[in-house]
């Protein structure tokens, strides 16, 4: 589905009036985005099981049990070189990035679940929820993927751009807080894992190695 660019200007507009009422520092001439070129619901849910998956290594699962999980889900095609690179690894070879990366991985997830309605709301201001988990599958309990196999429909494409961009220009304002040696009054992680997940879904050129997320 393409989105005039009408469409794309008036959500930019209606978005820049959302972060004004929050009183988010924000900019006209920041540019509206791409026209979106949505991925499939069969890569948004592998993207979703992979990053569950390996969520599980930053608390301390061996690699290996995750890596036979994701291969027993018939899931290897949707890891990055990236991730396959640390599935090569035991928990003690890990350097801190790569735990770090992967924790952060909660945020991407969340705001993936919230594109595949899996959640009502996705609120900047909040970590994602703690009933989390119970929507997803428990690998330490043996659990297979059909929890997020059954799922079956998504936001709409315009939905998830106007999120696209909402999180794009909040992405601005805290970045553009950190340059001024000041801090947003939002979690910057939060944001930029919200914004990268998206970036990834609705372009389907993007490597998820290797989103540009500049601002």
């Amino acid at each position: 589905m393409n989105l005039t660019e009408e469409q794309r200007i008036a959500i930019k507009e209606a978005n820049i009036a959302r972060i004004a009422k929050k009183n988010y520092r924000y900019i006209d001439w920041l540019p509206i985005l791409e026209n979106p070129n949505m991925r499939s619901q069969e890569a948004l849910i592998g993207r979703m099981s992979v990053m569950n998956a390996l969520i599980n290594i930053s608390f301390e699962a061996p690699v290996d049990v995750v890596q036979q999980w994701i291969e027993d889900q018939n899931l290897t095609a949707h890891l990055s070189t990236w991730e396959k690179e640390v599935l090569t690894k035991t928990q003690a070879d890990l350097d801190q990035y790569e735990i770090n990366t992967l924790r952060w991985y909660l945020e991407g997830l969340w705001a993936l679940m919230w594109a595949a309605k899996m959640i009502p709301h996705l609120d900047e201001t909040e970590w994602n929820d703690e009933s989390m988990a119970t929507m997803l599958p428990n690998l330490e309990e043996g659990e297979d993927n059909s929890r997020l196999n059954q799922i079956t429909i998504s936001r709409t494409v315009e939905d998830i751009y106007t999120q696209l961009d909402y999180y794009y220009r909040l992405h601005w304002y805290c970045v553009d807080e950190r340059l001024q040696g000041k801090e947003a009054v939002i979690n910057e992680g939060i944001v930029y894992e919200r914004r990268r997940a998206f970036e990834w879904l609705i372009n389907q050129e993007t490597d998820w190695d290797a989103i540009e997320m500049g601002t």
